[in-house]
């Protein structure tokens, strides 16, 4: 991967990211309280139990889970199939995104005491509610483990489709590993 694409793909997941917690953030708070309306009226406490603030916000986590794990199996079958792999590229593609979620966490404190930024952080950080307020985690951490789950999670299944289809198709490992073997014998060659 050329170093412009590789820009425009790290642009591209980071975007997709902040585009996916608003969209969590619109599943937990609208969208899945509108579905559980529709429950008959002898389910109560399930309704209850449903449109309690922090499994909606576990909901906005889950979905954009799935999106991201269905996205990233795609992006590691793609990325074996056009022979455009490179663990080092991808783990900063995921340390980027890591760090773009997170830092905004870090100047919650000083946006909250004005009273500025919270609907920001309301919406960006909405799939990781569950965690500090269900498990009483800080917020910080929380932050910080349910976007490293989900970056983990997905780092894995890239890692998954990528075995698969490098399995499926052998002949992309030999042409991925054959330079690899040419230059070490070229510099076993110079050395001696």
């Amino acid at each position: 991967m050329n170093s412009l694409k590789f820009l425009g793909y790290i642009f591209a997941r980071i975007g997709l990211m902040i585009i996916l917690a608003v969209f969590g953030a619109f599943t937990g708070v609208i969208l899945f309280p509108s579905i559980v309306t529709l429950l008959p009226s002898s389910m109560m406490s399930v309704k209850t139990f449903m449109i309690n603030p922090n499994v909606e916000s576990a909901i906005a986590f889950i979905i954009m889970t799935v999106f991201f794990l269905r996205i990233f199996y795609d992006d590691g079958k793609r990325h074996a199939a056009y022979e455009s792999w490179s663990s080092v590229s991808i783990t900063i593609v995921y340390l980027l995104m890591l760090v773009v979620y997170f830092i905004p966490v870090i100047f919650r404190d000083s946006f909250s005491a004005e009273g500025k930024g919270d609907v920001f952080y309301l919406i960006y950080y909405y799939p990781c509610h569950w965690l500090s307020e269900g498990l009483g985690l800080d917020y910080m951490i929380g932050v910080l483990v349910g976007m490293g789950a989900l970056l983990a999670m997905s780092y894995a299944v890239y890692l998954l489709a990528f075995r698969i289809y490098v399995h499926k198709h052998p002949v992309i490992l030999k042409s991925i590993t054959v330079p690899i073997v040419a230059e070490d014998e070229e510099n076993s060659g110079e050395t001696s």
